[in-house]
C-alpha cells in the first residue's frame, strides 16, 4: 500500500510540476490561461485584454446534432483593434453559412471543410451558433453550442495557429473510417495479434458470437479476449491471473483484470453496466449525482460508492489517481478534446472509446452489454439480461405491427426551431417497429453526420401537423405539463390533428441514459397507438 501511495504521489508532483510550467508560460504571454481553475473566469474576460493585439488558441467543445460533425479544437482566435475573432474549421465540407449573434458568415472555403471567421464578445460563456447544412435534400439550419476551453498561447503571427495539431487526426469518432480503419487493417490487427498469442502457447477459441451488434467484435482466447472497436481501438483484454504477452503490436491497449475501479464517463454505458451487476466495478463518475436519472448510480454517488471526477472535457487528474483508475469508457466526444485522452494515458489509465451511438438499430445498441459483461466478468448476467429483453422486442420484430399512424418526435429549441429526428435514427427504428409511420419524412446528410436536425416550425407543420400522434423529447427541451404550454412555444401547434384530439405525450427525463429500456419504451409506443390501457414506463399524457 505504501509503495503504490509512493507511486501516485512521484506521479503527481510530475503532473503539477509540468502544470505549473506549462501555465507559468501561457501566463507570461498576453492572454493569460482560461483553465478550469478559480481564476479562469477572471482571466477569460475579454474586457481585461481586448486592447492588445495577437491571436492564441484555444480548446472548445461542441453540442448538437449527433456529435459526429465537429468544429476542428483548438481553434484559432485572433484580437486585433479590440475585435475578437474566432476561426472555426468544420470536419464537413457541407455547412454553406453560420449565424452568429443574430450576424450571417458565408462559408470562406467552398469545395474544402467549411471554415468561419466569426465575431465573439469573449470566452467566458458557451455561445449558442447555427450552421446550415447543404448536405441534405433541401438546406436546414442546425443548432449547436460552443463550449471555450484551455487557451494555447500562439505568438503574435499566425504560424503557431496555422500548424496547430488536427483535433482528430484519425478521423475517429466522426463516423467515417480512413485506410486505418478499414476492414482490411482491421483483419490484419487481429491476424497480428492471434499470431502474438499463439506464438506465446495461447490457444484461440474462436470468436464472441453477437446476434446485432456490429460496433465491436471480441477474438477469446484461454484467459484473453481481442476487442475491437472499429473507429476506436484495439484492446486485449487479460485475466487478473494471465502475464501480459510480448510482441503484441503497438496500437493494442492492455486492460488488465480486475478492472473495478473504472472512471465511467460515457452516460449510455451506465445503465448497461448497471443492468449486467457490475455497478461496484465503477468508481468514478464523468456526471454529477444531479444530471444522473438511473437511481442505482444516483444511489451509489450519495453512498460515497462512486464519485464525481470531472466532465470528460475537464477531469479531476489528481482524484482519478488517488482512486486508483483502472480504465476510462469514454464516448466519442473524447475525441474533441484529445489532450485529456492523452493525459490519460500518459498517467497509465487505458482508455476504451465506445461507439455504441453509431450502431445502425436499437436492439444492436442494447446488445453491448455484452461487452461489459465480459470487461467485468459478467458474461452470464448481461447475456441473460440481453436475452429477456429480446424475448419482448422479437415480437415487434416478426410481427412487424402497422398501425397506420403518423408519429412525430421533437421538441422546441430555445431559439424557437423544431429539432427532430433523422429517419433511420434508432428512435425512428423504435417507432417504426412499434407499429407508428415517423415524420416528418426527410433525408439525412451525405455525411451521415446527423441523428438529429432542426427545421423552421413552418417546414415542420408542413410535413407533421397532420400527425396522428406526437411525441416531445424531454431531454433537451425540458418536460411539458400541457397542451397549453406546448402551444406557448408556438400557436401554430393549436392546429396539429394530435393537439386538437389530446395524442399529445411527453418523454421521461430518464429515456436517453437507460439504454436498457428499449423493450418498454417500445412496449409504450405501441400501447399509446393501440390506444391500449398500459402503465408507462417512459412516457406520460400531455393534456
Amino acid at each position: 500500500m505504501l509503495k503504490r501511495i509512493t507511486i501516485y504521489s512521484i506521479l503527481l508532483c510530475i503532473m503539477l510540476s509540468v502544470t505549473s510550467c506549462s501555465s507559468q508560460g501561457v501566463t507570461s504571454a498576453k492572454w493569460g490561461n482560461a483553465g478550469n481553475g478559480e481564476n479562469a473566469a477572471e482571466t477569460s474576460d475579454f474586457a481585461k485584454t481586448e486592447d492588445e493585439d495577437g491571436s492564441y488558441l484555444i480548446d472548445i467543445t461542441l453540442e448538437g446534432g449527433s456529435g459526429k460533425a465537429y468544429i476542428e479544437s483548438p481553434a484559432e482566435i485572433t484580437a486585433l483593434d479590440g475585435k475578437i475573432t474566432a476561426k472555426l474549421v468544420w470536419s464537413s465540407k457541407n455547412y454553406d453559412y453560420m449565424i452568429v449573434n443574430g450576424e450571417r458568415y458565408e462559408n470562406e472555403n467552398p469545395g474544402g471543410a467549411s471554415t468561419f471567421n466569426v465575431v465573439i464578445d469573449d470566452t467566458s460563456e458557451p455561445l449558442t451558433v447555427i450552421a446550415d447544412t447543404v448536405a441534405m435534400s433541401t438546406p436546414h439550419e442546425i443548432e449547436y453550442v460552443i463550449t471555450w476551453g484551455e487557451r494555447r498561447f500562439a505568438g503574435q503571427d499566425k504560424s503557431d495557429a496555422d500548424n496547430k495539431p488536427d483535433s482528430n487526426p484519425s478521423g475517429k469518432g466522426t463516423g467515417k473510417k480512413d485506410s486505418g480503419d478499414s476492414i482490411a487493417e482491421e483483419k490484419r490487427y487481429r491476424e497480428a495479434v492471434k499470431e502474438s498469442l499463439e506464438a506465446a502457447g495461447i490457444e484461440y477459441k474462436g470468436k464472441y458470437e453477437l446476434e446485432y451488434a456490429v460496433g465491436f467484435t471480441i477474438d477469446r482466447y484461454e484467459g484473453y479476449d481481442h476487442l475491437q472497436i472499429p473507429g476506436s481501438g484495439d484492446y486485449l483484454i487479460v485475466s487478473k491471473d494471465k502475464e501480459i504477452p510480448g510482441g503484441l503490436p503497438e496500437n493494442v491497449v492492455i486492460l488488465k483484470k480486475p478492472l473495478n475501479r473504472t472512471y465511467l464517463v460515457s452516460t449510455s454505458a451506465m445503465d448497461l453496466v448497471n443492468a449486467c451487476g457490475a455497478l461496484d466495478k465503477v468508481r468514478l463518475s464523468g456526471t454529477k449525482e444531479s444530471d444522473w436519472y438511473i437511481d442505482a448510480a444516483k444511489k451509489a454517488m450519495q453512498d460515497n460508492k462512486i464519485i464525481y471526477a470531472g466532465k470528460y472535457s475537464a477531469p479531476d487528474y489528481e482524484l482519478i489517481l488517488e482512486n486508483g483508475c483502472s480504465l476510462a469508457i469514454e464516448n466519442t466526444m473524447i475525441y474533441h478534446e484529445p489532450a485529456v485522452k492523452e493525459k490519460l494515458e500518459e498517467l497509465g489509465i487505458p482508455v476504451l472509446v465506445e461507439t455504441s451511438s453509431y450502431e445502425p438499430d436499437p436492439v444492436a445498441r442494447l446488445e453491448w452489454i455484452k461487452l461489459y459483461g465480459v470487461l467485468f466478468d459478467r458474461e452470464k448476467e448481461a447475456e441473460e439480461f440481453f436475452d429477456r429483453q429480446l424475448s419482448i422486442i422479437e415480437p415487434f420484430m416478426k410481427e412487424k405491427p402497422d398501425t397506420g399512424k403518423k408519429v412525430a418526435f421533437f421538441y422546441v429549441t430555445a431559439g424557437g426551431l423544431i429539432n427532430v429526428r433523422i429517419p433511420g435514427d434508432y428512435i425512428t427504428d423504435m417507432i417504426g417497429l412499434s407499429g407508428g409511420d415517423y415524420v416528418p419524412d426527410i433525408k439525412g446528410d451525405e455525411d451521415g453526420a446527423l441523428s438529429t436536425m432542426n427545421m423552421q416550425m413552418e417546414d415542420f407543420y408542413e410535413k407533421a401537423s397532420d400527425a396522428d400522434v406526437i411525441i416531445y423529447s424531454s431531454t433537451i427541451g425540458g418536460t411539458i405539463s400541457s397542451i397549453d404550454e406546448l402551444t406557448e412555444k408556438n400557436p401554430l401547434f393549436k392546429d396539429f390533428k394530435a393537439v386538437k384530439e389530446s395524442k399529445v405525450y411527453c418523454t421521461g427525463r430518464d429515456l436517453f441514459q437507460k439504454t436498457t429500456g428499449v423493450a418498454q419504451f417500445m412496449q409504450d409506443l405501441n400501447a399509446v397507438l393501440n390506444e391500449t390501457e398500459r402503465e408507462y414506463t417512459f412516457l406520460f399524457k400531455v393534456d
